[in-house]
């Protein structure tokens, strides 16, 4: 992996699974969701484990439900219920158990030396992303937050990061996208964005070299020392 003075220009930063591990709070919300569910449906309550949600996130939440019910063997008719529930439980607790992966305020701040310009592109509904940045002590390194619902298209649609690269004033070849999913890489070859995948996140079960990424690295510490080293 070669960054040069040139390379990147800017950076465009996945959330989930690549600088935050959201899973605790996502699957206690979607618990909460489903035994609202079942309490209307008068049936025993469904639960699903953190295993399970971290094979689920990287799509949006109305994909995760949908996902779970599948999971569960639940009927499709339920998603729009359950997605209304799970929004208005995960709001409740939208930073209580979610945490940095080990490295990332570190290379924040390094970038932020670097005067390297930062968007935050997710998938998560953009209502949720400041209270959880601002909970976790990192919204003040973004020029940008986009969030599944802030365009028209999300990833994997090219338009989210082309956006972000717009309002950063960059070249989308310019830029460099760090995330960890197969949505992640899409997005970023759509946008002809060159794109570092992180094995430490949520990646649907894939293997990621499959996807074909310019880089691949295991995680967070692993980037930072590539793209600082002291």
């Amino acid at each position: 992996m070669i960054f040069t003075q040139d390379y990147p220009q800017a950076i465009i930063f996945d959330l989930d699974g690549t600088l935050v591990d959201s899973v605790p709070d996502l699957c206690r919300a979607l618990n909460e969701a489903l035994s609202d569910l079942c309490l209307q449906l008068n049936q025993t309550p469904l639960q699903v484990s953190n295993d399970q949600v971290r094979l689920w996130v990287g799509n949006g939440s109305h994909t995760l439900i949908e996902r779970a019910l599948l999971g569960l063997d639940v009927s499709l008719e339920y998603v729009d219920r359950v997605h209304g529930y799970f929004l208005t439980r995960y709001e409740a607790c939208v930073c209580e158990e979610s945490y940095l992966y080990p490295g990332v305020l570190a290379l924040l701040t390094a970038c932020q030396q670097k005067k390297l310009p930062m968007a935050l592109v997710t998938n998560k509904p953009i209502a949720f992303v400041p209270a959880l940045l601002n909970k976790l002590g990192i919204s003040e390194f973004f020029e940008i937050l986009l969030g599944g619902d802030s365009l028209s298209e999300k990833k994997p649609s090219a338009l989210p990061l082309l956006h972000a690269a717009q309002h950063l004033s960059v070249e989308p070849s310019k830029c460099l996208m760090v995330g960890d999913s197969e949505a992640d890489r899409a997005s970023a070859k759509n946008a002809a964005v060159p794109c570092v995948l992180l094995e430490q996140g949520y990646n649907q079960g894939k293997d990621l070299s499959q996807l074909h990424p310019e880089w691949l690295l295991k995680d967070i510490k692993s980037l930072l020392v590539t793209l600082c080293p002291r």
